[in-house]
């Protein structure tokens, strides 16, 4: 870290001041779209990174020094600061006809949350230490990379973090105390030079994706996963208790001889394959029998059934990781395909099924924990609970708690069969359709499968939102 700037420092202006300045008038879209553009190349920058994590390191405000430098462009360009400002407010007002000026207000906003984001994340810069990744002669530092090249790096980043070799590598580096978070960002920023962009510009292009491609499922699931990833290769190397057994003489499972699948998608055959297996042995009685002695012994039993699922994955010759990201994509890639989707909805149910045959006090408890929690989460997000039933419920229709006699609809008066038949010409008449719709089963209360489901949607949200905070990922 360098030297303390000082209150001085920060005082002063970083951009000169262009006189005279404009106060009054319209400022046009060709200088509107000059202020825009040298944010996005100012504020960007490594060398504005550097200075707001400086000024954070000595307890500045670095969202009001981001302002400040905003209103100094605003001057740069011969516009008064304050007359800037009041533009921006009144940019839709300014350019009526005119639907490019308020996107690219939006994405002046976004970049500017960038600019304080990458100053609150770690920051390892690829060439500060031996390459593991060589980068091209020629490098591409300006624009967003091409959604072609993004992909490419989501999928060939994911599967270089998921070798053996980084693996090995995350372990040597742990045992010599460094910090395996700023290891792997610098690994992810070395890759994004190797396919030719500058590391800077690789960074913000993947900062600015929910902006360019939110609406693109495909690219956002991608995201996502890929920061699932890097999230779970550094914790593999600290804390490996959600991995199948690395002494495979001890694992209940042998895997496949020979090398493991860790890319292109899982076929329908191979996840059906898993999921019988895992519908096999997960509820086998030597399974419950094994989970309650090790609940006897103090061991986390729900984390020996994750590595026996993974387990099953390298035994039907799956790499673990690999098989992992293939359910994650499934809804994805196999969206149309029922028999595949009933059976991952299984598979949910059974993962709980297992733990609360072997501990039914502790899975009540854990259930339990979870309504509460979805509870919390669904009065946040302002979703109204499903009413509770006054009774008990059978195919969609409430027993009485007195009597546990179905509730009978009040009498109507019987119409004859002349009036039916007078009835029934007239709806044929007008055109009615005189079949009678069936009615919806809407049972009310939630089974514990609803709340699982729930708290899967919820949890895929709650990720989503938890990308900012995310320090494992390029976003440095």
């Amino acid at each position: 870290m360098s030297e303390t700037k000082g209150k001085e420092f920060w005082d002063q202006a970083r951009y000169p001041v262009k006189k005279p300045l404009l106060t009054t008038g319209r400022v046009n879209k060709r200088q509107l779209c000059a202020f825009f553009d040298k944010c996005e190349k100012e504020l960007l920058s490594a060398t504005s990174c550097a200075l707001l994590k400086q000024a954070k390191a000595e307890g500045k405000d670095i969202n009001k020094i981001c302002v400040k430098w905003q209103h100094e462009i605003f001057e740069s360009l011969g516009i008064h600061r304050d007359f800037g400002v009041k533009t921006l407010q009144n940019i839709r007002i300014n350019f009526p006809s005119d639907a490019s000026m308020p996107h690219r207000l939006t994405k002046f906003a976004r970049i500017c949350q960038c600019a304080v984001m990458k100053a609150m994340m770690p920051l390892s810069r690829a060439g500060d230490k031996p390459r593991r990744f060589k980068a091209r002669k020629k490098l591409v530092d300006k624009g967003i990379m091409s959604k072609v090249d993004i992909m490419r790096f989501f999928n060939e980043c994911s599967e270089m973090l998921r070798t053996p070799e980084t693996a090995a590598l995350l372990r040597e580096a742990k045992a010599r105390g460094e910090d395996l978070q700023l290891l792997a960002i610098r690994w992810q920023r070395e890759f994004i030079e190797s396919l030719g962009y500058d590391q800077e510009c690789g960074v913000n292009s993947m900062m600015l994706i929910p902006l360019y491609y939110g609406q693109d499922r495909r690219v956002m699931m991608e995201m996502q996963l890929f920061q699932q990833t890097c999230q779970r290769i550094v914790q593999q190397a600290t804390v490996p208790t959600m991995v199948a057994n690395p002494d495979i003489s001890k694992r209940r499972y042998p895997p496949k001889k020979g090398s493991l699948q860790s890319s292109h998608t899982l076929s329908r055959s191979q996840f059906l394959r898993y999921f019988k297996m895992c519908q096999k042995e997960l509820l086998s009685e030597d399974t419950i029998k094994m989970l309650k002695e090790a609940k006897a012994k103090g061991q986390n039993i729900g984390l020996l059934s994750v590595q026996w699922q993974r387990e099953i994955f390298e035994h039907i010759g799956v790499h673990q990781d690999w098989g992992v990201e293939c359910l994650n994509r499934i809804a994805f890639t196999h969206a149309k395909d029922k028999e595949v989707m009933q059976n991952m909805m299984k598979f949910t149910k059974l993962c709980a099924d297992v733990v609360k045959r072997a501990d039914p006090v502790g899975a009540k408890k854990a259930l339990d924990a979870q309504k509460k929690k979805m509870e919390i989460m669904m009065a946040q997000r302002g979703i109204r609970p499903p009413p509770k039933a006054n009774g008990n419920v059978v195919r969609g229709r409430v027993l009485g708690p007195a009597t546990n006699k179905i509730n009978k609809p009040k009498d109507k008066k019987e119409k004859s069969p002349s009036e039916k038949k007078s009835v029934s010409r007239k709806n044929h008449k007008k055109g009615k359709n005189t079949q009678k719709k069936p009615k919806k089963n809407n049972p009310k209360g939630m089974s514990e499968e609803d709340v699982a489901l729930m708290m899967m949607m919820m949890a895929m949200e709650d990720d989503k939102k938890k990308t900012k905070k995310n320090p494992t990922t390029t976003k440095s």
